[in-house]
């Protein structure tokens, strides 16, 4: 790994198109994948829920963790 760092402080956009697109894929084969089960409509239901909440759980910390990281770069106000 590399222990350069970004100057911007900002991730290119390359790379950031590449982390939605991979889980957007993810998200649509976990997804496939509850509707392929061989379980009844209820259960594939409780399944989708979770996905659901997993996923926004996941944007609540992301978010939370990107607020938290740029508490400590406050710029200061003219």
């Amino acid at each position: 790994m590399s222990s350069r760092l970004i100057s911007s402080g900002r991730l290119p956009t390359v790379w950031i198109s590449f982390l939605h697109m991979t889980f957007a894929v993810c998200f649509a084969l976990v997804g496939g994948g509850i509707v392929a089960l061989p379980l009844d409509w209820q259960l594939r239901g409780g399944f989708a829920a979770g996905l659901v909440a997993l996923v926004w759980s996941s944007c609540t910390l992301a978010d939370t963790m990107a607020l938290l990281s740029r508490g400590g770069r406050r710029e200061k106000p003219d």
